[in-house]
């Protein structure tokens, strides 16, 4: 069950023509918000964004405190105000295990549920579950799910229960990233074969779902945090 303190660090934002999805972590007493690097793209260091509520779009001040280098997907914020009540989210992928259910969360095609009232007038976001098919290490260290993804998840949060357990306390091991490229297959006949023109070249391919989600370890948010650490300072509850 996907808890409180998941649902309401959840955000649909929007920057310029792109919209998606972001989370807020706390690190060192300090509050971030992190979405993919695409859904921000060539945001400068002092800038706005959108953010859905009371079903409107309002405008919030940020700074940005990193974007992930090369192919890393990934960016952190600062903003100027609390975006969430205190509930603890642990950001790391400790005690994800290969092969165990995972969460991710967001607004697809711009989709929410509603239920406004029960979220401090923030849309809840949709969830979505799969297994973890493969963990990649190294400098773009990554996660890949086995499951359908759509446009608008972009940035939204990937969560688990430690060790593989059914139940217990959430943690956050990722950040939703753009859904690999469809691959080309071609057009075939009622025999199988490729139909082909004159040029003996396909006439026509049809995109297949490869039905994997990406997201980038969420260490990549937390280095770019420890190395600017600039949040907004939380006060003690």
């Amino acid at each position: 069950m996907i808890t409180s303190n998941v649902i309401q660090r959840t955000f649909h934002i929007r920057y310029g023509d792109t919209a998606g999805t972001a989370f807020a972590i706390d690190r060192g007493s300090r509050q971030y918000l992190v979405t993919a690097r695409h859904v921000v793209k060539d945001i400068t260091s002092a800038n706005s964004i959108e953010i859905l509520h009371e079903r409107q779009w309002k405008t919030l001040s940020v700074e940005v405190v990193g974007i992930g280098a090369d192919a890393i997907d990934v960016s952190v914020l600062a903003c100027p105000i609390r975006l969430t009540p205190p509930h603890p989210l642990l950001a790391s992928n400790a005690g994800l295990a290969y092969s165990q259910q995972v969460y991710f969360l967001g607004f697809p095609f711009g989709w929410h549920s509603g239920m406004e009232n029960l979220n401090r007038e923030l849309p809840v976001p949709f969830v979505k579950a799969g297994i973890v098919s493969a963990m990649i290490t190294g400098p773009a260290s990554r996660i890949y799910i086995d499951a359908h993804g759509n446009r608008g998840f972009s940035g939204g949060p990937v969560v688990f229960t430690p060790n593989g357990k059914s139940v217990g306390e959430l943690r956050v091991a990722g950040i939703v990233s753009e859904a690999p490229k469809p691959r080309l297959e071609t057009v075939v006949d009622k025999a199988g074969r490729p139909l082909v023109g004159d040029d003996g070249k396909p006439m026509a391919y049809f995109p297949e779902n490869q039905g994997l989600v990406m997201a980038f370890d969420i260490r990549h948010a937390t280095d770019l945090i420890d190395a600017n650490p600039v949040g907004l300072q939380l006060l003690s509850a």
